[in-house]
C-alpha cells in the first residue's frame, strides 16, 4: 500500500461538523419553505395567515401537518 494516505482526527472531526451544519442549514430552509407555503395558502383560504405562520415556525413538520388536517 504505497498510495495509501492517513486522516488526521483534525479532518474527520472538521468534515464531521461541516455536515451537521449543512443538515441543520437544510432543515432550517426547508422549515422556513413549509411557514411560507403556509402563509400563502392560508391567505387564499381567508383564514388567519400571521398565526398558521407562527404555529409553522415554531412547530415545523408538525405544525404543517395539523395544518393540513384543519385547513377548510
Amino acid at each position: 500500500m504505497i498510495f495509501q494516505e492517513t486522516i488526521s482526527k483534525e479532518t474527520i472531526f472538521t468534515i464531521s461538523w461541516l455536515s451537521v451544519i449543512i443538515i441543520i442549514v437544510i432543515i432550517y430552509v426547508i422549515a422556513i419553505a413549509l411557514a411560507v407555503w403556509v402563509y400563502n395558502d392560508a391567505k387564499k383560504r381567508d383564514m388567519n395567515a400571521a398565526v398558521w405562520l407562527l404555529i409553522v415556525l415554531l412547530t415545523s413538520f408538525i405544525g404543517c401537518i395539523i395544518y393540513l388536517i384543519v385547513r377548510e
